[in-house]
């Protein structure tokens, strides 16, 4: 759900909100998130689109539509595959939980705009590199790409 969060928004942003839903959500279980209304969580600053897709993913956990124990033992591909049948769930928030949630080694969410600015900046490119020039230029650090993500995301915050 934190994932869910901070799509498309700044870290600053989402952090602020993910913060407040904490407060009205202490314990961070799906059955607890389900129990709030809509404008409990709109009060933290979550979207209804994003209220809408959390939900979705809470009642797919609760009704074990959605085993971690089965994703978790999938391959890179599928586990993205999987999750990306989660409506709400795209491409940048599969990888960024299997980078950040899984630790799985070679993840290099090509959509993350914070990722494209640090490589701008340390490639001293004229723009932010594309999706495809994102897997160009990583090529390099395979299988570690993880690592870099992570390192460039910091010196991006």
């Amino acid at each position: 759900m934190q994932l869910i969060t901070e799509q498309q928004l700044s870290v600053a942003s989402a952090k602020a909100i993910f913060n407040r839903l904490k407060k009205i959500v202490p314990i961070f279980k799906p059955k607890e998130f389900l129990q709030k209304n809509d404008l409990q969580l709109q009060s933290t600053g979550l979207s209804r689109p994003k209220i809408s897709y959390c939900r979705i993913l809470a009642e797919r956990i609760i009704s074990k539509d959605l085993s971690f124990r089965v994703v978790h033992k999938m391959n890179d591909e599928e586990l993205k595959k999987e999750l990306c049948k989660i409506k709400g769930i795209g491409a940048w928030t599969a990888e960024c939980y299997m980078l950040a949630s899984l630790q799985r080694r070679d993840i290099w969410p090509v959509k993350d705009v914070g990722l494209q600015v640090a490589i701008q900046r340390i490639k001293n490119l004229k723009s932010r590199p594309t999706e495809k020039e994102m897997v160009m230029l990583a090529a390099e650090w395979q299988p570690y790409r993880s690592i870099v993500a992570n390192a460039l995301w910091a010196s991006y915050d």
